[in-house]
């Protein structure tokens, strides 16, 4: 009977995960349509071929997820084209990756030099939130929690670096996020970890985003 109670929280775990995955890329990406993205994997590398164009080094003990990763076909069949790719680990944890072409982001564009304020973190943490909350269903609705907001740097790079938690029906959800800017446009990195782990697979987004890069 544990078992099957176990079962059940991992399921609405899943569930809950993947719904608040693709609110959060929603949220963050520009909104646009367009074809689906070409892209490859090549050595142990992962290339993003149409703009904005990109590589990324896949982490040892992560691959490219297939439709059977995800909770349901449906669930793939959704998901799956809104991606430029989604990779998992060994363990389950989950790295998914969105960009956008041209200008923009969920934040007001500033000179990305300087660090933000206080009052800046709260109003960018108060506008995201609210529109994640939003994205929600009523009854499904989670109780956000910031952990960190700001500028970092991996690499070359500075990405603006978001953490924060989701507490819903479903469990509780660990986000860790990077947004990057070229001049072509914007990519999107979202770690998700396990329900045992939140932190799990973390070491692996580190070692991918500090190799990632604008072609």
């Amino acid at each position: 009977m544990e078992s099957f109670r176990q079962a059940g929280r991992m399921s609405m775990f899943s569930v809950t995960r993947f719904w608040t995955v693709s609110v959060v890329l929603a949220t963050l990406a520009v909104a646009g349509c367009a074809p689906l993205p070409k892209a490859q994997y090549w050595d142990g590398w992962f290339q993003h071929v149409d703009p904005p164009r990109y590589t990324f080094e896949v982490p040892e003990g992560w691959r490219p997820a297939a439709a059977t990763d995800y909770p349901s076909l449906e669930r793939a069949e959704l998901e799956m084209p809104r991606d430029d790719t989604a990779l998992i680990s060994t363990r389950g944890a989950w790295i998914r990756v969105v960009s956008a072409s041209g200008p923009g982001g969920w934040y007001t564009r500033r000179d990305f030099s300087f660090d933000l304020s206080e009052r800046e973190k709260q109003l960018l943490w108060e506008r995201f939130s609210a529109r994640l909350i939003q994205a929600v269903p009523p009854d499904e609705r989670p109780t956000l929690t910031l952990e960190s907001l700001g500028f970092e740097y991996y690499g070359q790079n500075r990405p603006l670096r978001l953490r924060f938690r989701a507490d819903g029906p479903g469990g509780s959800v660990q986000w860790t996020v990077l947004e990057f800017h070229g001049s072509s446009g914007l990519v999107t990195l979202a770690h998700v970890g396990t329900p045992e782990n939140p932190e799990e697979g973390i070491s692996g987004f580190e070692v991918l985003a500090q190799s990632f890069r604008f072609e």
